[in-house]
This record gives structure tokens, sequence and C-alpha cells, in this order.
């Protein structure tokens, strides 16, 4: 006889939490498609600009330089200071920002998709974010404001329900895997204004590599979604023992 399983870690209806995860799937194309449309989920556009800005500074630790620090913006803009990159440093740099989310992404769907393991992915999230908050983060506006997501993050992973916690890891895994679709055209161009006019990530790889700045722009996006349909089916497609 099967042991029953405590109501602790009781499983949630599988086609719950896949209508959950198609809904935030739909609702975060829509928003970074839609003019003003991040700002309708406000706290995790800039928990992605976080996330894009923190890969720019993995991206220069592994490639052996420096990360100095981040700033995060209001208008859910970031920039993230880095040292000593050049040729194809800046290569992996410009493709961490934007790929690197990606691939977190895929991890926390994967891990958080059961409801004995979304309080633990939370929680990890919830350290991330206060950590390089308090190492990396350099302005006001992004300091406070990252840290206040950081402890709602650790909040709901103490006394949120079972189902909230594992519909937001979930939308947070969506939020990280289409990071590099967060506007609906920072992917194809070259430059952006921001103090002056800069040049995109892509356009970055492009200098360093073959091909335009566009060619890398879809390859990046082309990534960005099978990633997010590889972790979906290894989370709730791919036939799995119930939580114990």
């Amino acid at each position: 006889m099967t042991p029953s399983i405590p109501s602790a870690v009781s499983p949630i209806p599988r086609e719950r939490l896949v209508a959950a995860f198609g809904g935030a799937v739909v609702l975060s194309l829509a928003t970074g498609l839609l003019p003003y449309g991040r700002a309708c989920i406000y706290p995790f556009a800039l928990f992605a600009t976080w996330a894009h800005e923190m890969g720019h500074g993995v991206g220069a630790w592994i490639t052996g330089n420096r990360f100095v620090e981040i700033e995060l913006y209001r208008d859910l803009g970031g920039q993230a200071l880095t040292s000593g990159v050049e040729g194809w440093s800046q290569v992996v740099v410009s493709s961490m920002g934007l790929l690197g989310p990606a691939l977190l992404g895929g991890v926390v769907m994967v891990a958080g998709s059961r409801a004995a393991s979304a309080p633990h992915v939370l929680s990890g999230l919830s350290a991330a974010v206060v950590l390089s908050t308090l190492f990396k983060v350099r302005n006001g506006f992004g300091f406070v404001a990252m840290l206040l997501i950081g402890l709602a993050l650790a909040v709901i992973a103490r006394w949120g329900s079972q189902l909230v916690r594992v519909v937001l890891v979930q939308f947070l895994a969506v939020q990280l895997a289409l990071a590099a679709w967060s506007t609906r055209d920072y992917l194809f161009v070259s430059t952006f204004e921001h103090n002056g006019i800069q040049r995109s990530d892509t356009q970055r790889i492009a200098d360093e590599l073959f091909a335009p700045h566009w060619f890398w722009g879809a390859v990046i996006g082309g990534l960005s979604i099978a990633l997010l349909i590889w972790a979906f089916w290894v989370a709730w497609l791919r036939p799995m023992t119930p939580d114990r």
C-alpha cells in the first residue's frame, strides 16, 4: 500500500498548475509587447531587470574580469559596471545578461515545480536578491526596492500557501526565461538612449563576431524560448513521481 502523503506537502492538481503556468507565459509575453505592459507587473519586471544586470556581472566574474556594481532605475532600466571587459570577454558578458536569466529561469522552473520544493527555491532567490543588493546595488532606489522584493520572497516562502508558493515560483521562472524579451524591441536594436547613445548587448556581440546585431538577437531570443519549453517539459509534462 502506498503511504499517505502528509497534508503539508499534498500534491496540487497538476491541471491547475499547468493552467497557471500557461497564464504566466501569456501574461509575460503580453506585458513585454504592449505599451506600459511591464508597469502592470512592476515588481516582477524589476526582478527581471535585476537578473539581467546580475547576468552581466556573473559574465565578468567567469571571464576573470571585475564586477563592480549595478544600478536599477524606476523606469525598469539598469546598468552593470564592469572593468577589463573586451574581446571575447565582451561577448560572454553581453550574452550572460541576455541568456543568464533564461538559464536560471529553467532551473527555477524545474526545481520549484512541487509543493515541497517551492519554498526552498523562494528562500534561495530571496537570499540571492538580498546578498547581491547589499554587496552590489549602489543606487538608492535599486537598493531599497530589491531589499523589499527579497524580503517579500522570504515572507511568502515561510508563510505562503502551497499554491501561492508554486505559482509564484513558476511566474518568476517565466520572467527570468523571458527577460531577454522584456521590452518589445531590445533584442533587435543596435543602440538605445541612456545618458547618451549606448550600444545594445546584441550590438556589442556583433562588434566582436560575424553577423549583424539582429541575427544575434534572433539567436538569443530563440534560445530563451527553447529553454522555457524544455523546462516546462521537464517540470510538468515528463512523468514524475509525486511529492512525499
